[in-house]
């Protein structure tokens, strides 16, 4: 029997998109994080990716290192314990990407190392850093983070010291009515070198995919339907918008991110090893405009959000991706609603059905959708800030995608 010859190439195990953390930021160095994660597929070699882009400061990393662990971060084998370099060096300093003309110098990617790891093991990504304020990173559930004082990195146990500003998210959390999942700075993605034939689906939008109550839905349900094939990699972030940056009157604007017309450069078009893109993006611009996060004058008309969605899709299509569209579920409980926005997101969805931009849409505004009105939700389907949804809606929200779309194609 002639053997089958399977696609080798660089994937992500694990990634997420970058904002401001603002006030959320770690104030200092002389720290270790230890970044616990599961990857989904498997590799023989590893590659790390750091990101600077919305910190003033630069960052100096001492140390970095890769181990297997267990779901609590825990080394149990040393041997395991590999250096990740950077140029053949121990560590770096990334430049601030706020600083005009520094942006790409606020990025790094680590020496390619070899590293076995089987799909479905979990993993230890360990930096020292000897200083710098840690301002660039994203709000995610997808990893779990460890933070210690001083140089520790390939020690077997971490033990997480508390910040006071961790306080300060719960808070915020309640008082909005939101999920802030805890902050991840500095890190941007693990890539693995797989020879198996995998690659990763990236899910590109807004705080309704940010918050992880559709997308943890749906990546449970590709490991288990495709083991070892898929990694599933949310490219979110809370606020952001597919026309505009932030508005110039938000506080924490840096929170919101770059628009999504330029951000898909380095978030999708910088990777390889990507077979599909799930884009569920352009609620908040035509949410946002009149409210506290959005003004008056920021108004989009459903023709101009189509425009923005369709140069997006264009840039993506240069990936030779599969390209999935999802509309937009109704969002009339939300305080920012208006007779007004709720037509335009009917326009909208009009429109999805007929533009033919993706290979498949799927309709997950009727799936979300009470039956008696469909400009809202299903009121259990969404949480306290009736706009993002709950863990009830995000099963609703995923069982919407027929993941048969997903099957890979005959060797």
């Amino acid at each position: 029997m002639i053997p089958i010859e399977t696609k080798a190439n660089w994937v992500e195990a694990w990634g997420m998109s970058h904002a401001a953390l603002s006030l959320m930021s770690f104030i200092s160095g002389k720290r270790t994080l230890r970044l616990v994660l599961n990857t989904a597929i498997s590799g023989r070699q590893i590659r790390l990716r750091l990101c600077n882009r919305y910190s003033s400061g630069a960052v100096s990393v001492g140390r970095a290192s890769i181990a297997l662990c267990d779901e609590n971060g825990v080394i149990a084998d040393p041997g395991s314990i590999r250096p990740i370099l950077f140029g053949g060096r121990e560590g770096l300093t990334l430049p601030p990407g706020k600083k005009a003309g520094r942006e790409g110098a606020a990025f790094a990617v680590s020496d390619e190392t070899e590293f076995a790891v089987p799909a479905g093991a979990n993993l230890s990504l360990d930096l020292y850093i000897k200083r710098g304020r840690l301002n660039s990173g994203n709000y995610q559930n997808t990893a779990r983070l460890l933070c210690a004082r001083g140089s520790r990195c390939g020690q077997p146990t971490l033990r997480h010291r508390k910040r006071p500003r961790d306080l300060g998210i719960a808070i915020a959390a309640k008082l909005l009515g939101m999920t802030l999942h805890s902050p991840i700075p500095l890190f941007q993605a693990l890539e693995l070198y797989n020879c198996d034939g995998a690659s990763s689906i990236e899910c590109f939008g807004d705080s309704l995919t940010q918050q992880g109550f559709w997308s943890g839905v749906f990546e449970e349900k590709i490991r288990r339907l495709y083991p070892g094939r898929y990694s599933v990699i949310s490219k979110a972030i809370a606020g952001n918008r597919i026309l505009r940056d932030a508005s110039p009157r938000m506080p924490l604007r840096g929170f919101f991110g770059t628009k999504a017309l330029e951000r898909v450069h380095e978030d999708i078009l910088a990777f390889e090893g990507i077979s599909h893109v799930i884009l569920c993006h352009g609620t908040n611009d035509y949410l946002q405009p009149g409210t506290l996060a959005g003004r008056k004058s920021e108004y989009a008309s459903a023709e101009e959000i189509a425009a923005g969605v369709s140069a997006l899709a264009a840039m993506i299509r240069t990936k030779g991706v599969t390209l999935i569209g999802l509309n937009y579920v109704p969002t009339g409980l939300s305080p920012d609603a208006t007779p007004e926005k709720n037509d335009m997101r009917r326009q909208l969805n009009e429109w999805f059905e007929q533009c033919g931009l993706f290979d498949y849409t799927f309709d997950v505004s009727s799936a979300f959708a009470s039956r008696e009105n469909p400009d809202l939700p299903v009121a259990s389907y969404v949480g306290a800030d009736r706009v993002h949804p709950s863990a009830e809606g995000g099963r609703a929200f995923a069982q919407a995608i027929d993941c048969g779309v997903f099957t890979p194609p005959a060797c």
